[in-house]
This record gives structure tokens, sequence and C-alpha cells, in this order.
């Protein structure tokens, strides 16, 4: 790609981003708009001699497809290419009192009054608002109603379903969330409201709608409202457990408008196998299309689209897809937005996805410098300091992020971290609880909060809190991992094994995934499944020939097997690590020792067997009794 191609293609996502912040904001997307205002500002420099002389929305390279336009209370605002952009003058005089009275209640947070008088509308970005505020509105209700589940762990009643309250308190958790998806819920007015009533509602609008404007132009004309209808479509679909549907919204929704970025992040919530990812990027980069009214200037080229190239950097980080593509992708991403604080912390948890913790923490440490106040993320770089058992920093930063925003959920994670780090798991607890309160769909907290039930040992709170994680993200490997190692200490191995199998599938290439299947197959007595596991889990061990625990293991299942020469073989190697690490001993090296010197000698090689029994200097009493026992008859026997 020429200079002069790439600087066309920047001044496009600029202008792009520019507009997205706006129009975002003014519907209450405030999470998108944050985000493209913070990649907005994180964007490589124009060189001076690219910028027009004069000011204006869109300033730098080329004419900006934003220009001035007053509308008709006589304010200047921004339009597109002969389109208004701005939001009143898309709005006849009476809906533009409206938006401004929906606008102050949803940002006092009065979502049903907004609702209320939002209910005659017709404009589809007035109608987005209004059923967004019934969306939120039966959000907040239904989640008021499961706030003891946090204090109490008892499942609270419905008043709406009086003959079910027997049964709800006797059921799990995960049984709880299920049934809040079809929870009515009673507004202010008297009207009651659910996921499939405010679904039902939407889906009339829309057909209706599209059967009032026939004409495509005039159907596109509303093409932000209609986007975000769709959008919210997908929220409310995938609320009913209907992901491909779902997933139809959400692609729609982009293909009008792309650069919505929590509807990317809600797609790819929508995928939870490896292979459903690389159907979809098929999909995005053969048959997908954006239109050209709402995606500007290079944008409406899949290929260079910016979101997209995000969107499957996203995915890369769930599913660990091709490694050389996202490599390109991320260097033409930070190209573009060197600054971009979103992206660095992307690199920084790949890096902590694959154990790098040392790079990752580097990464985090230039965020920080960079962006200060930034909380977003730092909870997992409160892990990493917690793994690296680096408690003064870990401390700093829960004392930091608690002055910055006490009531954020990463916050209160990190603090919960900086607890266990000092064996205090009951305050950990209370704060992972309150990261929960905060936001009930933080897998993390719930995985984390699990690892402290563990060492209370309080296994079924441990593995209630693994199952709330698995249930909101199917993808969480460790909660499986979780779930495996908790009914291994009930001693429930058939049960381990399948978690484990399910954290081996979605983390392949993490050994201790595998490490833990093989010890699972050995206690139920599936030994060769465990022999492969075992060998699995070496290949993808970073000091293969210095794992003494799996060279070990390996020989012990293959002498249960009769296999003596394969056996014989993993022992050496186990043997042999002493002399790769300057003689260090292990367990597993000075049992290593034992079994060879035994073997040796039952061949009558005393030579060979002296020289094993007395690198036995480790190990239990009885094993050293019994080394120097060979010892003494090997000299005797060579004399």
């Amino acid at each position: 790609m020429s200079q002069e191609i790439q600087w066309v293609v920047v001044r496009d996502i600029r202008n792009n981003l520019r507009v997205s912040s706006k129009e975002l904001c003014e519907l209450k997307l405030y999470k998108s708009s944050k985000w493209s205002s913070e990649a907005l500002c994180g964007m490589v420099h124009l060189p001076e001699g690219r910028r027009l002389s004069g000011g204006g929305v869109g300033d730098d390279g080329y004419e900006s497809p934003l220009k001035s336009r007053k509308n008709h209370d006589g304010n200047v605002c921004g339009v597109f290419e002969g389109s208004s952009r701005c939001l009143s003058n898309q709005l006849t005089p009476e809906e533009y009192d409206l938006y401004l009275l929906g606008s102050s209640l949803f940002d006092c947070k009065e979502f049903d009054r907004c609702s209320y008088f939002l209910k005659e509308v017709s404009n589809p970005k007035l109608k987005f608002l209004k059923l967004y505020c019934d969306y939120l509105s039966w959000d907040k209700k239904s989640q008021e109603k499961m706030e003891s589940l946090l204090t109490t762990g008892k499942i609270p009643s419905s008043k709406n379903n009086d003959d079910q309250d027997n049964d709800r308190n006797n059921d799990s958790i995960i049984n709880f969330q299920l049934e809040r998806n079809s929870q009515n819920v009673s507004m202010g007015d008297g009207h009651v409201t659910s996921v499939s009533v405010i679904l039902n509602e939407l889906n009339t609008y829309l057909n209706e709608f599209k059967l009032k404007n026939r004409k495509e132009s005039e159907y596109e004309k509303m093409g932000l409202g209609i986007a975000l209808l769709y959008y919210l479509r997908g929220i409310l679909e995938k609320a009913e457990n209907n992901k491909s549907q779902a997933m139809s919204s959400f692609l729609k929704s982009l293909s009008i408008y792309s650069f919505n970025w929590a509807c990317w992040l809600e797609l790819s919530d929508c995928i939870t196998r490896a292979d459903e990812s690389l159907l979809l990027l098929k999909y995005l980069s053969e048959r997908f299309t954006l239109d050209g009214t709402y995606n500007y200037g290079a944008q409406q080229d899949t290929k260079q689209n910016v979101l997209i190239k995000f969107f499957k950097l996203n995915l890369f980080q769930e599913f660990n897809g091709n490694l050389d593509e996202f490599i390109d992708d991320l260097e033409y991403l930070l190209g573009i937005f060197p600054n971009f604080s979103y992206l660095k912390a992307q690199n920084a948890l790949i890096n902590y996805n694959y154990m790098d913790y040392l790079n990752s923490e580097q990464l985090f440490e230039q965020i920080i410098k960079a962006d200060p106040y930034r909380l977003d993320d730092l909870d997992v770089y409160s892990n990493i300091l917690y793994v690296m058992q680096k408690h003064p920093k870990l401390s700093y930063l829960a004392q930091f992020s608690s002055q910055v925003d006490r009531f954020r959920p990463e916050t209160c994670c990190i603090i919960a971290n900086y607890y266990s780090a000092r064996q205090e798991h009951e305050k950990s607890i209370m704060y992972f609880r309150r990261a929960l309160t905060l936001n009930k769909k933080n897998t993390s907290a719930w995985t984390l909060m699990g690892h402290e039930f563990v060492e209370l040992k309080n296994s079924q709170a441990a593995i209630e809190c693994y199952r709330r994680a698995v249930d909101i993200n199917p993808r969480d490997f460790k909660a499986w991992y979780g779930l495996g190692q908790a009914y291994e200490v009930l001693d429930m191995h058939l049960y381990s094994l399948y978690y484990f199998q399910k954290a081996c599938t979605l983390k392949p290439l993490d050994k201790r995934m595998w490490q833990a299947l093989a010890s699972c197959y050995a206690k139920v007595g599936n030994i060769r499944d465990s022999i492969k596991s075992y060998e699995r889990a070496l290949q993808l061990s970073l000091n293969a020939d210095q794992d003494s625990t799996l060279l070990y293991r390996l020989a012990e299942l293959y002498e249960q097997i009769h296999d003596v020469e394969s056996c014989k073989n993993f022992m050496i190697k186990c043997v042999e690590i002493e002399k790769a690490t300057e003689g260090m001993v292990t367990e597993e090296t000075a049992k290593a020792h034992l079994w060879l010197a035994r073997y040796e000698m039952k061949r009558r090689n005393y030579e060979e067997a002296y020289n094993y029994a007395v690198g036995v200097s480790h190990g239990t009493s009885q094993d050293i009794e019994e080394a120097r026992a060979i010892t003494r008859d090997c000299r005797r026997r060579l004399q």
C-alpha cells in the first residue's frame, strides 16, 4: 500500500470514529462512544503538510466529509456528504423535544420514565432509545432479585410465579439464571415486561417500518436507528439463548453501521467453538458487505475496515487462530493506533493468556504510564502480580485503584487479589462479591472466588462459583479446570474427567490441562489414555528435557502396562536431568535412581546398580535405607 493511499485510509478511519463517537453518545451507547473517542485520540498524527488550513470537524488530509450546516434552531452542526448527520436535523421539533426529555431521564437512570414518555414515537432512533430503556429497566429489576445470591446463597422467590417458589429455593443458581430470562417485571404504569415482550414489540416495529418505507433509499436514510434496533434485537435474542438468530441480527446491524464496537463484542460472545469463529471469519471475508451511507470512504471495504481487524484480534485472543495473520493485523493496527490504550491492553492480555507474564507485566506498566487513570483490564494486571508474587506492587495497585474509583468491578478484583496474597481468604471473597454485585457477568471474578472457596475447603461453594462462570462464558477454560479440580478433591473422578476434557478442548496448547487430564485418566484406570495425555503434556512443556514430574509419571505408567523397556528409558531421562541442572535433585529423580538401581541389580549389572544407588540422597528414610543396602550388596559382589 502506497503512502498516499495509507493517508486516505487513516483520514477515513478518523472521520468515521469522530462521527460514531458523537452519534453513539447521543443515543446513550456510552461504552462504544468512549471506545471510538479513545481510538481517535490514539491514532497516528498526519504530517503537518497534509493538514488543511482552517478548522472544522474533519480538517486533516483531504476535504472532510463533515461540513457545517445550520439546523432548524440556528445552531451549527456537522453533516455527512449532503445528508444530515446531526440528530436535531433528523427529528421534527416535537420529536427533538421528546429526545431531550428522554435523554435527560436516561442520564438520571430513570429508565421507566424515559420509556413512558417515548412510548408513542415512530422515529427509529427514538424507538431504539425507548426499547433500550425497557431492556435496561428489566435487566436492573431482575438483577436486583439476585442480590441475595451473593450474600446468602439463597434463590429469591418471584411474586409472579408463586407456585414455583419452593422449587426455586431448591434449584441451583444456574437454573435461576435460565429462568431469569423469561421473568416478567412490572413497570410503574402497570405494564408488565420481559425479554420476549420487548422483542415482540421490536420485531413488530421493524416489520411495520419496512412496509412503510419500501424504497431502499428511505429505509437506509434511517440507517443508524435501524442498525441500533437490530443490535438491540440481537441482545434480546441472545438473552433468550437464541444465538444463531442473535448473530444474524448483529451482522445485519454491523453491515449498516460498523463503528459500534459493543456490537462486535456481542457478536463474539455468541461464538462458543473455534470452528464457529473460522466460519464467521470466512463469512466476513467473502460474503459480508458494508453499506456506504454510514461507513465512509475506504471503510466500506471489508478488507480495509478497521473494526473488522479489531474483531479478528478479539477472536484470536479467545480462540487462538492463525498466529501469522494475527501478527500482521496487530502490526497494521499499531501503525494506525500507536497510542491506543485498548490495543496495547489486548497485546498484554494475549501475552498473559500465553503465560508470558514478564512481557505482559511490562506492557501493562507502559499502559499505566501513558494512561494512569484507566482501570480497564487492571484486574488482569493484578492477577499477573499475584502469580509472580510481587506483593508490594500489588499492594500499591490496590491502594491506587481504590483512590481512583473504589466502586469499579476491576478495583474490587484487585483488592480481592491483594487480600488473597495475604492469605485473608474471607476478605478476598467479600471483595469478589462486591465486584460481582457491580458486574455479575465478570467470569474472572466468579472463577477466582471459586479458587478462594477451594482454599477454605468449601468445595460445594467453589463448584457453584465455577458453574456460574461457565454459564456466563462457556469458553472460560479456567472455570472448567476449576470444576475438574473441585470434583477431584471430592474423589468424583468421572466428573472431573469430563471437566478436564472440556478444559483441554478450550486450551489445547496448555500443558497444565493435559497433565490434569492424564492424572485423572490414571485414577479411573485408563492407563493408555493417561500415557497419551502425559506425552502430549511433555510435548507442550517449555523444558521437556528437564520436566522430571512428567517423565517419572510416564515411566510409572509404562511399568503398570508391563512395558519395562519404555519405563527404563523414561527413568534414565529423569536421572539425566540432574546432570543438565548441575546436580539439582528432586523427589522424582531420587525415585528414578532407586528404580534403576533395583532394575540393574536384578540383571546382575552390579556396577550400574551401584552407581544409581549411590545417587539416592533424597526421599523417605525407607528409600534411602534401601539404596544403602543395594550399595553395600553391589560393593560386596564387585569385590
